[in-house]
């Protein structure tokens, strides 16, 4: 029988996790025998085994990309597909390998595909919040159509959307033009 424990995950947001924290976090816990089994959005699944020097990384696939085939191409390079979650926007992949004397891997080797990959990302984070933006307004203006006291608290929940959304954006940005700096 193998033993699996949840945890929380601690670099989650709703749509789109912090690669650059996760990823080292899930190496570490691979290195103490815990191997990623499965994902939520709030929680890991680990499998207890042997200590394995994995080197995880996560992907995010938009539609526009081919996710068959790009699951493909990652797989004819070695990696194994851990776990993905879908939504509407895309897919995550959470991806191991072993690591093999001092190799790094990655799955963006040059500045200009890790900026292609964050853009990917931007775009995909404003459809989430024009939709959630556009869904608590009409929650919104029904409940004060209606006279409704839950049309404030949508309200409420509009105007914190936006500022995380602006707080998101500003963390994104911030990749972009640290990308652009490493090719300049």
């Amino acid at each position: 029988m193998s033993v699996t424990k949840k945890k929380f995950r601690p670099y989650a947001s709703f749509m789109f996790p912090d690669a650059e924290r996760e990823e080292p976090f899930l190496n570490g816990m691979s290195q103490n025998g815990w191997h990623l089994l499965k994902t939520s959005y709030w929680c890991y699944t680990f499998r207890k085994g042997e200590s394995v020097d994995y080197q995880y990384r996560m992907d995010f696939i938009s539609k526009q990309l081919g996710r068959a085939e790009y699951i493909q191409l990652l797989e004819d390079a070695g990696w194994e597909i851990v776990d993905t979650r879908r939504d509407e926007l895309g897919l995550w992949a959470y991806c191991r390998k072993p690591r093999s004397d001092d190799d790094m891997l990655e799955l963006y080797t040059d500045a200009e595909s890790k900026l292609e990959r964050i853009r990917h990302i931007k775009k995909a984070y404003w459809y989430v919040i024009a939709l959630a933006s556009i869904v608590l307004a009409l929650i919104a203006g029904i409940g004060i159509w209606l006279g409704e006291d839950w049309g404030g608290t949508a309200i409420g929940g509009l105007i914190g959307g936006i500022i995380g959304g602006i707080v998101g954006y500003i963390a994104i940005w911030r990749k972009i033009e640290r990308i652009k700096k490493d090719i300049l």
